[in-house]
Order: structure tokens, then sequence, then C-alpha cells
């Protein structure tokens, strides 16, 4: 597989140089120049320069804007040309050159593109889909099927990345994901990602920013890539903000958004909350021991309640024109319940297959999570007067208190009396603070250097009592060996060095490389001689990218990336919620390394439309699974359970993970476009554990987003999704969605949608499955997931717009909107 990467890639590389060399006409000159922004004069990255012969109208050459806005094009003869620059957003430049020497053209002001609606002249918006260098940027609030949903609905439709029917993401089919917001890490997602992306309404994400690959500036933790979550902001001079409002059968959420800017001071001030309104949910499992000699049939009714809400206030100070000074401070909050009940029923066989007993019981339980963080964060930029030249202080801390609990108790059918039961309560807090120092030099005007330190501080404490029922009496009493405290420490300390440059005269490359040094600290009070080593990982990464003529691009990309054990894996904390389901974690986890190898080619058409194509292949050794193994018996304190599975997170010897994604945007005229995407990949995966040894598994996943321009102020969007089960002892469920919506648009301030939602049909079972060389499992889930709800947004405020001729002019909206 290393050997087909590696010659896939060479063989494309020498077609693209071929290629390159047979449109370019020899000579020695070369233009160069710089592309700013009209309105602002900040320099344009990512602009299309093509220069065409005059004489013949044929592409000669072209290049791409850096991140300071500058391009070059080389190895130009005497000639006529047109010069053409080309940037989404921005109106198309060009202009007529006689060269007859290297030329340096005074820098290049691009207008922003504008629209007239109802008399009032607005910026562009920005496509839905927009691929840079190093990342993948999706614009949720172009997108009018994510508007009454939540962050994990935003995120299945993003190119490459998957959502389970948990809430679980995968990026590349890879679930280690580091996910951060506005750039930052938050301890709302230590308790349980899944959870925490589910209390974020998207009318509160801006956009959302995928990075299969990150450069050496960020932290090496996940082997899956990063997801940024960008909250919504205004910059916009003067009093703004809008209300949005969800209602619905299933979700209900809504935000307000509230911002003034005058002068150089900019505030902004945001409240969002959201409701997953209780649901139903029916599963259940068959599980047989092999041979046989035990069956354990559950079948269970759970109640599922999730509410959430987030807020903060923000400041950016401008002190002079080469300082900035931005603060905020936020509090986040979600809680989960959990109630249901299960009927059990119990089976033991001799030798021959012979029925010995068949004891049935029911249990009754429920479990609760409720977070609250607190978050601040400040940030310092100074610009020199060397262009390029930067410096970034950054402090960002988040404090969390979270408490679970969980009761159960077990009887007999028929009987009122419980034979087995416990409870339990569980507080802690998680801090986390950071410090960050980041410095540009530009070298030359093609070569640039980024170097920086952080420092990251994680203080986890946790407690647990666990009571337990005596049957005789009836009453509980706390059981000292399954009662715990703990207390986490963890430190890590990095640095990073990368340089911009340019290679050959065809790539421009970001290479880096960044040291981590983890330490860690550990006490459990039930569990003796707990000894987590410190991890010193030094982690490489290169980009290596080319742009052609007609908006075309390649990019080659590796990292390195590890995933340290969390908390929650290495806690060796028996939760028995469910008895003959256990779940712990693992003081033992290695940490997870990755060696990650992509290959992108992206083409934007005229018409509208665009290509993205990714090769992938990716190492992971060791890597970190669940584990489940089963017990007949087992043993915790003085308590004995029976027919049990004991889940813990495990490392194995290696996966490996190839593929190719495939996503685009199709235009058929000026009122439909389709977005499809698809994503095939096979996974390789060692495992010492005897069961399984060796798993081979195919993978596919599945999307498209059809969206309909009905009118000037009607659109219309269908999206759906498919994602196969996988296999990893067993196989996982298929899962499928779909998603209609509808907006009005009645002027510039109000609009309206209605969002239909159905997701694995109503009726219908998914199954799933466990298999070890001990058991074999089919799981069910009835999943209910069919919702319809209503949208309304309102912006407010006055607003400033430029007019046809350019001038500011405000604009307010009338008191009966």
């Amino acid at each position: 597989m290393k050997f087909y990467i590696f010659f896939i890639f060479s063989l494309f590389l020498f077609s693209s140089s071929h290629a390159q060399t047979g449109n370019k006409a020899s000579g020695s000159l070369k233009i160069s120049s710089k592309i700013l922004d009209a309105s602002n004069s900040l320099p344009i990255e990512y602009a299309t320069i093509t220069l065409i012969a005059d004489s013949s109208k044929k592409v000669i050459n072209g290049s791409i804007s850096n991140k300071r806005g500058l391009f070059e094009i080389q190895n130009i003869a005497f000639g006529n040309y047109r010069l053409f620059v080309q940037c989404l957003g921005y109106e198309d430049y060009n202009q007529k050159i006689n060269l007859s020497a290297s030329l340096t053209i005074p820098e290049i002001l691009l207008k922003k593109k504008v629209v007239e609606i109802n008399n009032v002249t607005v910026k562009s918006s920005r496509q839905i889909i927009e691929n840079k260098l190093d990342k993948m940027v999706y614009n949720l609030d172009k997108d009018i099927t994510s508007q009454g949903g939540i962050a994990t609905d935003a995120l299945k439709k993003i190119p490459g990345v998957t959502v389970d029917i948990d809430g679980n993401v995968e990026l590349l089919g890879n679930p280690s994901v580091k996910f951060l917001i506005d750039g930052k890490p938050s301890a709302i997602f230590g308790n349980s990602i899944a959870d925490a992306l589910q209390s974020i309404p998207n009318s509160q994400i801006q956009s959302i920013e995928v990075i299969t690959s990150p450069s050496a500036k960020y932290d090496a933790s996940g082997t899956g890539g990063i997801i940024n979550i960008i909250l919504k902001k205004s910059k916009i001079e003067g009093f703004n903000g809008n209300i949005n409002l969800a209602a619905g059968t299933r979700l209900e959420n809504g935000s307000l958004n509230i911002a003034y800017k005058k002068g150089q001071i900019a505030l902004n001030a945001y409240f969002s909350g959201n409701a997953q309104l209780t649901s139903t949910t029916p599963n259940g499992s068959d599980r047989i021991t092999t041979p046989l000699t035990n069956r354990f049939i559950q079948d269970n009714i759970s109640d599922f309640y999730r509410n959430g809400y987030k807020s903060g206030l923000g400041m950016e100070w401008t002190l002079s024109k080469t300082e900035t000074l931005s603060a905020s401070i936020g509090f986040s909050h979600f809680a989960v319940n959990n109630s249901g009940s299960s009927h059990q029923q119990s089976m033991s066989y001799d030798n021959s297959g012979l029925l010995l007993s068949n004891t049935l019981s029911n249990r009754i339980s429920g479990s609760k999570f409720n977070v609250l963080d607190f978050e601040n964060s400040a940030v310092y930029r100074k610009k020199f007067k060397k262009e390029g030249r930067e410096l970034e202080l950054t402090y960002n801390a988040t404090f969390g208190n979270n408490t679970s609990s969980y009761h159960q108790e077990q009887f007999h059918q028929g009987s009122s009396n419980a034979f087995s039961g416990s409870n339990s309560e569980n507080p802690g807090k998680e801090n986390e603070i950071n410090f960050e120092l980041n410095y540009t030099e530009p070298v030359s005007e093609k070569v640039a250097i980024e170097t920086g330190l952080r420092t990251t501080l994680i203080d986890i404490i946790s407690a647990a009592d666990v009571f337990t029922l005596n049957s005789n009496s009836g009453t509980y009493a706390k059981d000292n060996q399954q009662s715990y405290s703990s207390d986490f420490k963890r430190t890590i300390y990095a640095g990073y060095f990368s340089v911009n440059f340019p290679l050959a005269n065809f790539f421009e490359v970001k290479a880096g490389a960044r040291y981590e040094y983890t330490k860690n600290s550990a006490y459990y009070s039930n569990s003796s001689n707990v000894h987590i080593p410190d991890y010193r990982h030094f982690a490489p990464s290169l980009i290596m990218a080319h742009n052609f003529p007609d908006q075309q691009s390649i990019k080659f990309a590796y990292s390195y990336r590890i995933e340290r054990p969390e908390f929650r894996d290495l806690n060796p904390f028996m939760n028995l919620a469910d008895p003959h389901n256990i779940t712990t974690g693992n003081p033992n986890l290695e940490p997870e390394i990755g060696n990650k190898f992509e290959l992108t080619y992206n083409k934007s058409f005229e018409a509208g439309g665009n290509i993205s194509i990714t090769a992938f292949y990716q190492r992971n050794s060791p890597d970190i699974k669940p584990y489940i193994t089963y017990y007949p018996t087992y043993k915790i304190g003085d308590s004995v359970y029976t027919d049990v599975t004991v889940t813990t997170r495990a490392t194995i010897a290696s996966e490996v993970r190839a593929g190719v994604n495939i996503a685009g945007s199709i235009p058929f005229g000026k009122k439909v476009t389709l977005r499809p995407n698809f994503q095939v990949y096979n996974r390789h995966l060692k495992n010492p554990n005897p069961t399984p040894s060796i798993t081979n598994a195919f993978g596919l996943r599945g999307s498209a987003n059809l969206s309909y321009l009905v009118s000037k102020s009607i659109s219309a969007e269908f999206f759906g999704n498919y994602n196969l089960g996988m296999r990893w002892q067993g196989r996982q469920a298929d899962v499928y969605s779909y998603t209609f919506a509808l907006r009005k648009q009645f002027n510039t301030k109000v609009s309206l949608g209605l969002i239909a939602v159905n997701a694995f049909n109503k009726y219908v079972k998914q199954y799933s499955q466990q298999k070890t060389t001990d058991f074999y499992s089919d799981i069910y889930r009835f999943t209910p997931y069919r919702s319809f709800g209503v949208t309304f947004t309102y912006k407010f405020g006055k607003l400033k717009f430029k007019d046809k001729e350019g001038e500011n002019f405000n604009y307010s909206a009338p008191e009966n909107q």
C-alpha cells in the first residue's frame, strides 16, 4: 500500500510537471505583484492568477497568491499578454501587459462583488464549501437544511465527516478527532463529545473548519485531525444583531446575537439554548455463549432527554494600527437524562445443550449527567513595521463542574422486592489552562518562518460514592470497595517550527515539526501502584501544493498525530448502571500514534461547479479501540454479577486505513445545485488479543445535498446520507437519514423555514452484532427519529452597506418587521 501511494503520487507529479512544461512559453522574464482587498487593503490569499497570450489566447502560465497576497510567474518570453486575477467573492480583474523585461506590477486591488436586493446593495456571499490550502471550510449559515438542527446535523454535511446514530464523529473514517471552539480547546468536549456537540444549536455556528492534516502549529492530538467550530460574530460598524428560533417535534433551539462596533472598540454578546425533547427508544440484545452454556436476553425501553445552553461576551480593542487586544468570557451547560426499564431472561445449559435453568427478571434504571463550564480567554496581537512580522500571545482557560449519577434495581418477575441494586453519585471538576506564544518572521517575499511555544495544564478531580442494596434488609449501604476518589494531572509542554517556501518554482511548501512532552500523574484511591508514564513525541508535518491555471490544484500532505489516553479512558472505576454490561477504564493504555498521507486534487469550473478528490492512507500503531470481554460471573467487592460483558479501552497492535473521498458541486442551470459526497475505504486491524486477531473491513459513506431556488425569495433543499456499519468484534448497524427544508426570505431582515427530518425509518429494526470466542450477541434498536420543525430568523439594528458608487449609507429595519 505504501508503494501504491508513492507510485500514484510520483506519477501525478510527473504528469503535472509535464503538462506545465508543455504549456509554458520559454523565456527568462517574470511578473510579480501583490493582491489586496480594495475595501480594507488587506492581502488576499488563494487568488488565482492566469497569464494568457494576447495573440493565441492560450494559457501560458499561472500562480496563486500566498497569505501575504504575493504572487510570481516565472519563465515568460517577450510579448503581449493579458493577466487575469480571480477570487471567490470578488470581481474579476484583468490588464494588458507588454512584456519586454521582468515586471513588478503595482498593488492589484480587488473589489468585492455586490448584489442588489430591494434597493440595498449587499456584498456577495461565500460558497457553502471552501477548499483552502490547509483546511476545508463549511459555511453553515448558507445551508438551509442545517438551520434548525444541532452541530452533529451540520457535521453530516461536510465531505469526509461521518456521524453515527449515537452522535460519534469520524473524519475520513477515524474517530480520533480533536474538537476546538473558535480555535481554542474546551473542557466541555472532555466529558462527552457527542453530548457536547448536540448541545450547540446550528443557529449559533458561523462555519466549521476541517483540518485533516494539521500543520506543526496545531496541537498534535487527534490522529484523525481537527474540527474547529467558529461561532457567529459581527464586525459590521454600528449596532446590529439577529434572533433565531426553531421549534419542532424533536428539537427546540434558539439564539440571540448582539454586536456593537464604533471606532476602535467592537463588542459582541450571545446566548443560545436547545433541547432534545423526550424520546422513547426500544432496544435490546440476545447474547449466546460459544459453546452454548448461557443465553441472556434483554428487551429495554428507555426515555431520553437532553438540553443545554451557551452564552458569552466578547471584546476586540484596536490599540493602534499595529496592535489589537481581544478578550472573552463564556458559560456552557448541558444535561442528559436517561431512564427506562428492562425485561431480562437468563438461561443456562449443560454440555449437551439441555436447558438447566430459566430465570426471568426486570430492571428499572436511570442516569443523569450535568456539566457547567466557565471559559475565559485573551489574545494580544502585534504587527511590526516589517510586513508579515507578527507576534501573538494567547491565554485561554476552562473551569468545569460536572455531576453524574445512576440508579438501578433488579426484581424477579412477579416480585416487588428487589434482589439486587446499586446507585452512585459522581461529582467532579475539570480545569484546563493554556498559554501560547506564536511568532511569524518573513525571511523574504517568498519565505516565512513560524515558531511558537505552548503550555497546557490539566487537572481533573473526581469522586464516586457507590451504594449497594442489601436484599435481606432492603437498605442501601456504602460499598467502600466500589467507591473511589481520584486526582488526575497532565501538563503538556510543546514547541514548534515551520517554514513556508516555494520549491522548484512549482510547489508552495509548508514544512514543520512539533515537539511535545506530556507529564502525567494520577491517584486512584482503590487502585494501588497505578503509574501512567510520561510521553515524548516529535511530530513532523508537510504540505506541498501547486495551483494550475483554470482553477485547478493538487496538494500532498503528511502529518504525524497522536491520541493521548484521556482521564475517562484511564479511570478504573466500574460503571454499574447496567450490571450485565459494565464499562471501565484502563490505566495501562498507551498513546495512539498515527502517520497520515493525503493526496488531493481540486478543480473549480466557470459555471460554478467544483470537484475535490482525496486519496488517503493512515497507519496507527499502536491503536486504541473499545474492547469487550465476556464473564459468566464477575465479582466487584462483595457483589457477584452474572452474564456480564465488560467494555474497556484497549491498545491493539495497529490499524491501517486507506481509501478515497470524492466530493463536488454540480449546478444545473441557475436554480438547481447538487452537492454529492462519496467515501470508500478499507481497514486492516491487527489485534494482540485472540478475538479477533485480524480484521479486514470495508467502509462506505455517501451523502447528497440538492438545492432548488424556487424564486428570488424561496429556496428548498433535500439532504440524505448513508453509512455502512463497520466490523470490529462484530458489526455496527447501518445508518441512514434524510432531511427536507423550505425557506422563505421575506426581506433582508426576516426569513421563515420549514424542516422535516426522517432518520432510520421509524418502523425498522436496526441490527448490530458483538462477537468474540466466548459469545455471540445480536443487538437491535428501534429508532423513532421522525420530526418536523419551523425556523425563524430576524436581523435587527443599523447596518452599514455600500451603495453603487461605493459610498457608505445606513439602513435600518422598519419597526413593523
